[in-house]
């Protein structure tokens, strides 16, 4: 026993706060060696200073009455909470229990005080449980208890019930059952007055706890059970509908934070698990039937309305055949709550709404987009159909087989727009491009020489000043994607020789060019090789092909196409028209960097072929053979290629292209 010797006033929620001469016990062990955990004589269970405490003399029949005084206060605290719990007096209970036992065996019933008449038991159905535990919380103000089994079950958790007569001090027979109470009040002094007799030695209160712990516990699941069963389906939707509606946050935001705090609540409070485990597992459903339950959702409900306001807006247009400028502000609110939905909506309430009857929601915006002249109207539609981009390959794919790309390449072409003005539209063509899907063929008659000469002239002249450098990005960006339309040509060490016994018609010899690789079909080569000033398009792509970044890499939808960067420096190097546009160190740059890629990248990184490949076009196609930069380092990433291991008797592709590059190259790796 632990008595205080100052007073202490509690700082922390697990400290305990005490006056001068106060009792506890400790009860565990704590990972502080300055602080101990104990319980307090009012049933406080925490943390006290070491060095505030003093210890106490007690005999054994003290401890005795002390440990009983916890135990009953535990079960009153534990009372005027409802019956509940908390682990912590769990686990005191259990320690106090065997500190009872223990210091009940060292307690001669010889030194037992002298005993009083047992008070009568309560008058109610109960009063065959444990004599110990009734009898010390009788007199609580009608406290709320746990339902406790029937009567008839009750004599395995302690003695017969008590027959007691006034005035009798000692034995009455073994009929007659020993028992104690105890609890006078909190904070008073606790008196315990033990009887003996058959249940001596027997702490009658283990089976009440025990008891008590098992209803409780039932009793809190079967509540649990109840409330599963009464959460509504897409309660989780609704909750975040309601942080959305108070905070103003987006969807997505307000969806962690939902799952944040149920996931930490059913940490918290274990029971609640389950509870909160049913309302999360609600998002699976709910994206299984994303497609069915859009108009469960107040997101994809609002977009499905602006969507068909707009589509009024558009057929009255329509209808009237001249703009009514009236009608700007009204469309404007449509279309910026319209943007708001896109970016902070429900993704997939409104990937369903865009996606019905065969995308005829983005097919209304791209017809509205061509008859709206408007600027500020027609930037909103821009910033709406980047957010459309944003959320799906689906939308992506359906735009670009639309009419829209060429919508916007002719307005590029035809039209005097300003720098602003380019700047949207290209970054949204720019979107609508960069999965690389297999434009119609109708779309070259607009998209041709003229667009692409366009977006290469504009590459040089806006990047000379830095007020227009951004426009000058936008546009190599559509270069870059404009090519994913082409097949990758092969590097000269692989392509198929041209015939020798027949002439070349006119004009292909500039086409195919000496490494003998076909780059008329590809028209961005075919320009490209015709060109005499591409300065700044090869700057700029070595820098992007030196960090490795893709302009097009928008979005993380899948699959993913081809490395556009990289793609574009194979085909360059396809042909010698084309690879004589770098300068001698802009050619040196792309020797480090093939090197660096071919001792880093590991063998089944899909990467390193692509780069053996530009290799090959670099001996091939390139100038190498005349500054013959880094040749020792190259034979040597070539010969770690061919020394790897492989599986079974066949080489791996990797290995197969070294040696072809081997037999196409003799002379470069026979001179190292």
């Amino acid at each position: 026993m632990l008595r205080s010797l100052y007073a202490y006033k509690g700082t922390h929620a697990r400290t305990l706060g005490f006056q001068v001469g106060e009792k506890f016990l400790e009860i565990g062990t704590s990972r502080d060696p300055n602080w101990l955990h104990v319980i307090s004589e009012r049933g406080s269970i925490g943390y006290v200073p070491k060095n505030y405490m003093g210890p106490e003399e007690a005999a054994a029949v003290d401890m005795l009455e002390f440990i009983d005084g916890c135990i009953e206060a535990t079960h009153l605290n534990a009372s005027e909470r409802g019956g509940t719990y908390t682990r912590g007096e769990h686990d005191a209970l259990h320690k106090l229990v065997e500190l009872r036992q223990q210091w009940h065996a060292q307690c001669p019933p010889t030194s037992h005080p002298s005993k009083r008449p047992a008070p009568p038991p309560p008058q109610r159905a109960t009063s065959q449980l444990s004599v110990d535990s009734v009898s010390s919380l009788s007199s609580l103000p009608s406290p709320s208890l746990p339902t406790l089994p029937p009567s008839g079950s009750s004599s395995s958790l302690g003695p017969p019930p008590l027959l007691s007569k006034e005035g009798s001090g000692g034995h009455q027979g073994s009929g007659i059952v020993e028992t104690s109470t105890s609890f006078i009040g909190r904070g008073d002094s606790l008196v315990r007055e033990d009887s003996s007799g058959s249940s001596e030695g027997h702490d009658t209160s283990i089976g009440y706890e025990s008891e008590l712990r098992s209803d409780v516990d039932s009793g809190v699941q079967a509540s649990i059970r109840s409330l599963v069963s009464q959460v509504p389906a897409g309660y989780l939707r609704s909750l975040v509908e309601e942080v959305r509606s108070s905070t103003s946050v987006s969807y997505t935001t307000s969806h962690y934070v939902v799952e944040i705090v149920l996931k930490s609540l059913g940490s918290t409070l274990p029971a609640l698990h389950p509870l909160c485990t049913h309302i999360l597992a609600s998002k699976e459903d709910q994206s299984r039937n994303g497609g069915a339950a859009w108009h469960e959702s107040g997101d994809g409900v609002r977009l499905a309305r602006l969507l068909e306001q707009l589509r009024e807006c558009k057929d009255d247009e329509q209808q009237r055949s001249w703009a009514l400028h009236e009608d700007e502000h009204v469309i404007a609110t449509h279309l910026t709550q319209l943007l708001d939905l896109l970016n902070n909506g429900d993704l997939e309430a409104c990937r369903s709404v865009l996606a019905l009857d065969d995308f005829r929601p983005l097919l209304t915006l791209v017809q509205y987009y061509q008859m709206e002249t408007r600027w500020p109207l027609r930037k909103l539609l821009l910033q709406v159909f980047g957010a459309v981009c944003q959320m799906s390959a689906a939308n992506i794919s359906y735009l670009s087989a639309s009419v829209f790309p060429v919508e916007l390449a002719r307005e590029m072409v035809e039209s005097t727009c300003s720098e602003e003005r380019l700047q949207y539209i290209s970054l949204v063509l720019g979107m609508v491009l960069c999965m690389g899907d297999t434009l119609p063929y109708t779309h070259f008659s607009v998209m041709d020489e003229k667009f692409l000469g366009q977006l290469l002239d504009g590459i040089e002249r806006y990047h000379e000043n830095p007020d227009t450098e951004q426009l000058g990005d936008l546009y190599l960006t559509l270069v870059l994607a404009f090519n994913l339309q082409y097949p990758t040509l092969p590097p000269p060490a692989l392509a198929a020789p041209p015939p020798h016994d027949s002439a070349l018609p006119n004009g292909t010899e500039e086409a195919v060019g000496t490494g003998g690789s076909d780059i008329s079909e590809n028209l961005v080569i075919k320009l490209l090789a015709q060109r005499q000033d591409t300065k700044y398009f090869t700057e700029k792509l070595l820098l992007l092909f030196n960090r490795e970044e893709d302009p097009l890499a928008m979005f993380e939808h899948e699959p993913r196409p081809s490395h556009s960067v990289l793609k574009m420096m194979r085909d360059m190097y396809a042909s010698r028209a084309t690879a004589s546009t770098f300068y001698t160190n802009d050619e040196r740059v792309v020797c480090d960097i093939i090197i660096r890629q071919l001792t880093d990248l590991p063998a089944d990184d899909t990467r390193r072929e692509e780069y053996l490949h530009l290799f090959a076009g670099l001996l091939g196609a390139g100038g190498w053979g005349e500054h013959k930069h880094r040749q020792s380092e190259a034979v040597r990433c070539c010969s770690n290629v061919l020394a790897e291991e492989r599986d079974g008797p066949t080489f791996s592709p990797d290995q197969n292209l070294v040696r072809t590059i081997m037999d196409a190259h003799p002379a470069f790796f026979r001179e190292h």
